[in-house]
Parts: C-alpha cells; structure tokens; sequence
C-alpha cells in the first residue's frame, strides 16, 4: 500500500513540475527583445559611432514567435555601421504602435522601419484568433481598414514631426500561402493604404509582400495553403516553439508551409527576406547622403 501511494506522490510531483515547466516556456512569448527601447535607454547601450535604426510593430517584429528579422538585419555585412532596437510586441495593432511612440522618440532614431497591420487585419481575416488578442479587446475603436489607415498616417505623422529618422513601411506580408484566398486579398487592401500613406506622407514604401509573392510564383506555389481562421495551428505552433523547442523553419515544414509557421508568422525564408528590405533601405538612403 505504502508503494502504492509512494509511486502516486511521484507521478504528481512530475506531473506538477512538468505543468510549471510548461507554463513557464510558453510564458516566454511575452518576453521582450533584449534591444527593446526600454532597455535601450535605461542601461545606455548606445553604441558611439553607429547610427539607430529603429523597427517598430507587432509579432513579426517581435520576433520570437515569427523569425527575428531584426537582428538577422542587425548581423548583415552591410549594416555594421547601425545598430538596431527592437519595438516589436506580439498582438500589437497600428493603434497599439501609436500609443507606445514615445519610447522610440526618446532614443531618437536615424531610421525607423515600420510593419504592422496584421493584427487589424485579423480582425476580419482570423476573428477566432482575433478574440484571444486582449489589445484589440482593449482599443477605443473596432479594427478596420479606415482605422488602420487613420492610425497609420498618425504614426507617420509623428515621427516625422518629433524625429529627424528617415523612415520606410514595410508592405505586410502575405497570410497563408494561396495568393488568390480572400485573406490575401484582404491584406492586398491594407498594403494599398501603406502605399498610399508612404505617398502621401514622403516616406520609404518597402515592398516585402511583392518579394514574398514573386518567391512563391517561383517556387509554383500560388495555391499553397490557406490562413486557417481558427486557433488550433496557432496554438499548436506556440507548445511546439516554446515548449518542445521546435525551431521555426521545422514548424514551417510540419504546417506545409514555405514561407510561414502557421499562416501568419514568419519562417527564417521570408524573414530573411524581410531584413533585406531595410538593409537595401538603408543603403538607398545611404548613397543618397553621399550624393
């Protein structure tokens, strides 16, 4: 009996601590970059010499749950003269961006690049998965394409205003891999207004979902799987990051996928990607300077 009740206190005590350890993995998607503005500015770490490059956004920039982009950028041979901040946080809208400008002010920037807008999309294109997003619940106004376009020119404002940085937007990437779904066409209309906005507001227009798109014509993967609206694959994708420590790119294959994990989140393929649009970015702006 004794035994009994021995291996019973055993399988509970492992079942308690691997429920902690599960717990506290998946915990780290709430976990900030370590080049944050925040710490930016509260340990000093600006670097003499280099000019800041600041990328500012929701998950993709965030970078822990969709490949980190930012530093990919940061370690190209090109970009040795700038050292980057991250201000990417998952689940953040255009209007969650515009609320937290002030930390980006104050380390005041060369460059800013901007990519958000998936998580106002999703409001219409993943609502399922929009419901578990407590930032959305939490905005004044309900996400839409005039919301975001409002939001986004507000964004721009003010960094031009209050910023002396060069700034680029970053066309938002596509969301699953079918380019004739109706959530790429829905994201075909949010890249308009970004488009728009770098027009009318004399900013850099970035073209990440052109690049994405022409990689899939390329690999004859036009109709490759759709964004599914629910929650399921998103779920699945985050216990095996964070929990099984999966990386990235085997999720990526597991899903189907070539450029996405779970249909919204960056591969190392299509963030790599992504880190070279700021690296021609700053380029550009960089022998505009010399001439």
């Amino acid at each position: 009996m004794e035994l009994i009740y021995g291996g019973i206190l055993v399988l509970s005590l492992i079942a308690a601590v691997s429920l902690s350890l599960y717990y506290q993995r998946k915990s780290r998607i709430h976990q900030l970059p370590h080049n944050n503005p925040q710490a930016f500015l509260e340990k000093g770490l600006r670097q003499e010499g280099k000019k800041l490059v600041a990328v500012i956004g929701g998950d993709a920039v965030h970078g822990n749950i969709s490949y980190n982009f930012v530093d990919d950028a940061a370690r190209r041979k090109n970009c040795t003269d700038y050292q980057f901040i991250n201000a990417g946080v998952n689940g953040s809208t255009a209007y969650d961006v515009l609320q937290r400008l002030d930390g980006v002010i104050a380390c005041q920037p060369e460059f800013i690049v901007i990519l958000v807008g998936l998580n106002d999309a999703a409001a219409k294109i993943a609502p399922d998965l929009a419901r578990k997003n407590v930032k959305l619940a939490q905005q004044l106004e309900k996400p839409s394409l005039l919301v975001y376009e409002k939001n986004l020119a507000l964004i721009v404002s003010r960094l031009k205003a209050e910023t002396s940085a060069k700034i680029g937007l970053l066309s938002l990437p596509v969301v699953g891999e079918n380019l004739f779904s109706k959530a790429n066409k829905e994201i075909d209309q949010y890249n308009e207004v970004i488009k728009k906005t770098a027009e009318m507001t004399n900013v850099s227009y970035l073209p990440f979902n052109e690049k994405l798109k022409a990689y899939l014509k390329g690999k004859g993967h036009t109709r490759g799987r759709s964004l599914k609206t629910g929650t399921k694959l998103y779920e699945k994708t985050i216990i095996e990051h964070f929990v099984y420590g999966y990386s990235l790119d085997r999720i990526s294959a597991r899903n189907g996928y070539l450029l996405l994990t779970d249909g919204m989140h960056l591969n190392s393929t299509a963030g790599m990607m992504a880190a070279h649009q700021i690296e021609l970015f700053l380029k550009k702006n960089e022998l505009k300077a010399i001439q």
